[in-house]
């Protein structure tokens, strides 16, 4: 037996088209619509149920495909349905409606139907960790580039600090909380860390004097950069327990910022999770993929999952074996997270920690490097000077 579908409801066909069984839709338009998308879900709404239950021996051909296999068989178009779409007359008899009054209810199914999907695409979750991870990228971005300008501006003061100390949040602190090297010996005892210079530097400095008004204007830079930090460090935070919640395994495997970060890069969970793990591996270096496709230069290994702190601490030659297995991980992980399957991130973790030994054992040293060949750039391949052939051209008039 065939299951069809309309804006009136569900029927039951045999194979040639006549009509068996049918349970209306609500009369309210939200109901019905929301039986409609259950349905494209793969899921099975209430009057579908009210059939199976009036016809408790049959399997079913439906043209939705639906999750519960044993009973339902996915096939479209099916030779019912194109007999029931033609059958329109049979249709609105069974539905008792006129044609007028069925135009006008598809019309505002349709436009609830189109209402519906959008809000159900702009509520997920995993839509939030994009723009979180968008202001994350962006602050690092901001906080680089006041770092940059700030010690280009300190340096006319304090030169000899840039190299001294080279962490960028103790940096700040020297400034906000010492400000003119001159009252070093009076504020050290400020700082959080033992400065590693001595009181000579600062006496034999080849920085200028500055007055007061100068070095509150470079204190208050310093005092937006440590702000900025402040906030980078909630907005971490707040990822780190979004991505928890909406991809546990995900990130479990991957750790919470990275799996946030490959969401946001594909476009949201389910984009993530349609990806195979050669594409995960190679997610953010999309700029290097497209140089060794169009100048032969040397293929990038990782992108994002570079970050991963297990593929840091490797040595350069493990590195692409563990990132490969790393995003076979990762690409299982997301897929599960997706269809809302169990908690299996402690068991893919302990996988990819049994898998990264035996890639330590297995190669300890690194490889011959073999000298390579240097290769012309293939957009430069159709632009080599060729030798003029005198043999092609005759003497004499033309």
């Amino acid at each position: 037996m065939f299951i069809c579908v309309n804006v009136n409801g569900i029927y039951l066909l045999d194979k040639t088209g006549i009509i068996n069984d049918f349970e209306p839709f609500s009369k309210n338009i939200r109901p019905a619509v929301k039986s409609i998308i259950k349905l494209e879900n793969g899921k099975i709404p209430y009057e579908l149920k009210q059939i199976m239950e009036r016809n408790l021996d049959l399997t079913f051909i439906s043209e939705y495909e639906l999750k519960d296999k044993n009973k339902f068989q996915f096939l479209f178009p099916s030779e019912a349905g194109k007999l029931f779409r033609e059958n329109t007359s049979d249709i609105l008899g069974k539905a008792i409606i006129t044609e007028s009054e069925f135009n006008k209810k598809q019309k505002s199914m349709l436009q609830e139907l189109a209402r519906l999907k959008v809000t159900s695409l702009l509520s997920g979750k995993d839509k939030l960790v994009l723009h979180a991870v968008y202001s994350l990228n962006e602050l690092d971005e901001t906080i680089n580039l006041f770092l940059e300008r700030i010690r280009e501006w300190y340096s006319i003061h304090f030169p000899e600090l840039v190299e001294t100390i080279a962490d960028n949040k103790n940096y700040i602190e020297f400034i906000i909380k010492i400000g003119n090297k001159s009252s070093y010996q009076q504020k050290k005892n400020l700082l959080s860390y033992e400065p590693t210079f001595n009181d000579e530097l600062i006496d034999k400095s080849l920085g200028v004097e500055l007055n007061t008004e100068d070095i509150s204007e470079i204190k208050e830079i310093a005092d937006l950069i440590e702000i900025l930090y402040k906030k980078k460090e909630t907005l971490e935070s707040y990822i780190t327990n979004l991505v928890n919640e909406i991809a546990p395994n995900t990130s479990k495997v991957a750790s919470p910022i990275i799996a946030a970060k490959l969401i946001s890069h594909a476009g949201g969970l389910k984009e993530l999770a349609s990806k195979p793990a050669s594409t995960i591996q190679l997610m953010g270096a999309e700029k290097a993929l497209f140089r060794h496709l169009r100048t032969g230069a040397d293929p990038p290994k990782y992108g994002i999952i570079l970050q991963n702190p297990d593929i840091g601490k490797a040595t350069w030659w493990q590195k692409g074996k563990i990132a490969r297995t790393l995003a076979s991980k990762i690409a299982i992980a997301s897929r599960v997270d997706n269809e809302g399957g169990e908690y299996v991130g402690d068991l893919l973790r302990e996988d990819l920690l049994k898998r990264i030994a035996e890639i330590e054992k297995k190669y300890p040293n690194a490889p011959e490097k073999k000298e390579k060949e240097r290769q012309i750039p293939r957009r430069y391949e159709r632009d080599q000077k060729r030798k003029f052939d005198k043999s092609r051209f005759k003497k004499g008039k033309f």
